[in-house]
């Protein structure tokens, strides 16, 4: 039974602080935050947020790296009742202009610096009344809202005030004891990557988030003996919020990096004898390249997710589970609006099992797959849409309420816009974006097929499969390569290649062969921009 199916986000941290006090919640360089003290910052920065007249359903948006204060600050938040509005680091101006205003932002966190980035430089752009504002009395039209900025550093900026400040007022007020949210208060907006329109904020419940957590510690068979790195950004759902409270809802620690280094990774991994680690191909990949990947102990590894989001590669899982030395290593399937998580895999399945995005339902979720164009259910072995219901999936886009209509059908499955397909073991698997599959003739063909087969080519590092318009296939397939460097490889080499061992309408019509292909941030890796790359192709081939 789980026990906290009915809690916040703050209770959570409450059960947790008060079973496993002395040990070890956050581990960020030479800090070390117990979960005792994890708690009592947390009520301070309450105390210091309500001093500030920040209370429940306020927009309290969170803009720095993976740090203690980014997870005190969302603590704080729920305990208060207020809304964490998670902001990529890497947002500019544009983005992060247009989330203030959609939501209403009544308080910014941010930090000033980190390594050669300049927070102030993109807020500035966004904010240029803020050097001359009084914190507290920001005026802007253009955010009405808008009333603190508080930064995470030791120096003073015009118009702001310290997030020690906010922490001393909040040391002179009593603690906030109890949380005013219920568990089926929005907790946190999560806004969509936005790789072809403006992002959407998928409201997500403390309902949503916190049960799913614990199964999702569960499934991992975490223990208050699991030490978890953690360099995935707090933006997202994995790493902001699954990975987080999966790990505490067990009393692991969880080892923070506030951005990703591939030798940093490495050192953690010994220092802190991780047990588990978390990453997107890009990450995997930077460790292996690594020259002195062999020098460090990674023994204590024992499972963590393994996400494709970026193109990953031939034998890339394998040499994860080999080379850096995950023995449980799994690809588990989510998106913002459905958590994630939302598929996952029993660590007792055979490796070949794991390797496949999906493949089981969290307990909670339903899945099902539909045909894209009828909605009725397909058959096992058929692709079509993935689709789920169940208390981890979002309620719906913040004031979008066409949006929220559009994204579920009339029986209440919420409509993921993925290709995946069902096997006769009734396991769920991840085949690509919808969107992005191509209609040839009268076959439905997910570019991930291709591109897999297309990496096994001895010469290819990565390739990206778009589809033209075929005055008789109605599309065909364009791949765009990247070479292993010092291989040499032609159009030709790679179409005989393709000949005898794929489908023939499966064979790319034309290979280009490009240093890199265009990509937009997402919180857990750079995202291939398909529209882009399938524009590029039009213009190329004469079709534009």
């Amino acid at each position: 039974m789980n026990p906290f199916a009915d809690s916040t986000v703050a209770a959570l941290l409450d059960t947790v602080a008060a079973r496993h006090p002395a040990r070890e919640a956050i581990v960020a360089g030479d800090e070390r935050v117990t979960f005792a003290a994890f708690r009592a910052r947390a009520d301070q920065m309450a105390a210091g947020l309500a001093a500030l007249g920040l209370g429940r359903d306020d927009k309290v948006a969170i803009w720095m790296p993976n740090r203690p204060s980014w997870f005190v600050t969302q603590q704080a938040c729920a305990r208060i009742g207020a809304v964490v509005v998670a902001l990529n680091p890497r947002y500019k101006a544009h983005e992060l202009d247009y989330i203030l205003r959609d939501c209403d932002v009544r308080a910014l966190v941010l930090t000033d610096h980190l390594a050669s980035v300049d927070y102030f430089e993109t807020l500035h752009d966004v904010l240029p009344a803020l050097s001359t504002s009084v914190p507290g009395e920001i005026a802007s039209e253009r955010f009405p809202a808008l009333r603190w900025v508080i930064v995470d550093a030791e120096d003073e900026y015009p118009g702001c005030v310290r997030l020690r400040d906010v922490m001393d007022a909040g040391s002179e007020r009593a603690a906030v004891t109890a949380c005013t949210a219920q568990p089926d208060d929005v907790f946190a907006l999560l806004y969509t990557s936005g790789t072809t329109s403006f992002p959407k904020g998928a409201m997500l419940t403390h309902r949503n988030a916190v049960p799913h957590a614990w199964e999702t510690g569960e499934t991992l068979r975490l223990t208050p003996d699991d030490r978890v790195l953690h360099s995935l950004p707090a933006a997202g759902t994995w790493g902001g919020v699954n990975i987080p409270l999966s790990a505490w809802s067990h009393g692991a620690a969880l080892v923070l990096m506030e951005a990703f280094d591939p030798l940093r990774a490495l050192m953690l991994m010994e220092r802190e004898r991780c047990t588990v680690w978390n990453a997107v191909d890009a990450m995997a990949r930077a460790v292996l390249d690594h020259p002195d990947v062999g020098r460090y102990d990674r023994s204590s590894l024992r499972t963590g997710g393994f996400a494709e989001v970026g193109g990953g590669g031939h034998g890339l899982f394998d040499d994860v589970v080999d080379r850096i030395g995950i023995p449980l290593l799994y690809q588990p399937y989510g998106m913002t609006e459905v958590n994630a998580m939302a598929l996952a895999h029993d660590l007792d399945e055979p490796r070949d099992s794991r390797a496949l995005p999906g493949v089981w339902p969290a307990p909670g979720l339903d899945v099902r797959i539909a045909h894209p164009d009828t909605g009725a259910p397909c058959a096992r072995g058929e692709e079509g849409e993935m689709q789920f219901r169940g208390p981890a999936v979002t309620r719906g886009y913040y004031r979008k309420p066409d949006e929220t209509a559009a994204a579920f059908t009339a029986d209440g499955w919420f409509r993921t816009g993925d290709l995946g397909v069902q096997d006769g073991r009734g396991r769920t698997i991840f085949r690509g974006r919808l969107k992005e599959t191509l209609r040839i003739s009268h076959f439905m063909v997910a570019p991930g097929e291709i591109e897999s087969f297309l990496q096994s080519h001895p010469a290819v590092d990565q390739a990206f499969v778009v589809g033209v318009p075929d005055a008789v296939t109605n599309e065909a397939a364009v791949a765009y390569v990247i070479a292993k460097d010092g291989v040499p490889v032609t159009e030709e080499d790679v179409q005989r290649f393709c000949r005898g061992r794929i489908a023939s309408y499966k064979i790319p019509k034309s290979v280009r062969f490009v240093a890199d292909v265009p990509r937009t941030p997402s919180p857990h890796g750079d995202k291939v921009q398909r529209v882009k790359l399938r524009e590029q192709a039009l213009r190329e081939l004469g079709l534009a």
